[in-house]
C-alpha cells in the first residue's frame, strides 16, 4: 500500500483537514505542559539549566502537531490509508515529544519510546484487519528489523570514536521503519537519507557558526524523526 496521490493532489477533503488540524492543536496543548515542565529529566539531569527554546514551547508545540496531524490528513486517501491514520498521528505526536526530549537531554526515554511502538504496532494490525491486507504490516515489521539493525551498526562503530550515537536511536529506528515501511517500500530508505542530510547540513551550519566544535555532542533522534516525517510527506524515490 502506498499513498494514493501525488504531493500536489490531496484526496482528503478540506474539511477533514481543518479538523484533524485542530484535534492535533488540542492535542498539543496538552502536551505542551509536560515537556515544558521538564518533568522527563532524571534526578542527575534537573540541574541543567532549561533550553532557551523551552519558553516558546506552549506555543511551538500545539503549533507543531497541528501542522504535522493536517499534513498527514491532507495526504492520505482511500479507506486502506485512513485506516493507517490513527497510527500515523499516534507516532507524530510521540514525535514531537521524542524530539523535545533528545535535543534538550540527548536522551530518547524507553518509557516512553516502547508504550508508543507497542501503541503504533497494534494500530497498524488494526489496519490491517480492518483491510484484509497484511502485506504492508508485514513489509514495515521487515523494514523496522532491518532498520534497528542498522543503526545497531552505526551505534556499535560509534562507540569505537567515542560518538553519541546510542542505542536509544536504535530502538527508534524499529519504530521509524515499522511506520515508513509500512507505507512505502522506499520509505525507510528515503527516512534515513533525509535525516543525515538534514542532520549534516545542521551539524555543518553550526561548525561554521561556530556554536559547536568537532567534538560536541549532537542529538541525531530529532534528525531521524524528521526524515521519517519526509517520508510519509513526499514519496521520491532515492537516487542510488
Amino acid at each position: 500500500m502506498g499513498w494514493s496521490q501525488g504531493l500536489g493532489d490531496p484526496a482528503a477533503p478540506w474539511w477533514a483537514v481543518v479538523v484533524i488540524g485542530v484535534a492535533g492543536a488540542v492535542v498539543g496543548a496538552l502536551l505542551a505542559p509536560r515537556l515544558v515542565g521538564l518533568g522527563y529529566r532524571l534526578n542527575e539531569e534537573h540541574d541543567r539549566r532549561a533550553p532557551r527554546w523551552a519558553a516558546g514551547g506552549r506555543v511551538v508545540v500545539p503549533v507543531v502537531t497541528a501542522a504535522l496531524w493536517a499534513l498527514l490528513a491532507w495526504r492520505v486517501g482511500g479507506t486502506a490509508e485512513w485506516t493507517l491514520l490513527p497510527a500515523l498521528l499516534t507516532f507524530t505526536t510521540v514525535s514531537v515529544a521524542l524530539t523535545w526530549m533528545d535535543a534538550d537531554v540527548h536522551r530518547l526515554p524507553t518509557g516512553l519510546l516502547t508504550p508508543a511502538t507497542a501503541l503504533v504496532a497494534a494500530q497498524l494490525v488494526l489496519s490491517a484487519v480492518v483491510t484484509r491486507d497484511a502485506g504492508p504490516l508485514v513489509r514495515g515489521v521487515v523494514a523496522g528489523v532491518a532498520l534497528a539493525g542498522v543503526l545497531l551498526a552505526l551505534a556499535l562503530a560509534a562507540s569505537v570514536v567515542g560518538s553519541a550515537f546510542g542505542l536509544g536511536d536504535v530502538r527508534l529506528g524499529l519504530l521509524l521503519g515499522l511506520v515508513t515501511g509500512h507505507v512505502s517500500v522506499w520509505g525507510p530508505v528515503v527516512a534515513v537519507y533525509a535525516a543525515f542530510g538534514l542532520g549534516g547540513l545542521w551539524a555543518l551550519g553550526r561548525l561554521l557558526t561556530r556554536r559547536a566544535g568537532r567534538r560536541t555532542a549532537i542529538a541525531f533522534g530529532p534528525w531521524l524523526l524528521a526524515g521519517a516525517h519526509v517520508a510519509l510527506l513526499v514519496e521520491v524515490p532515492p537516487l542510488f
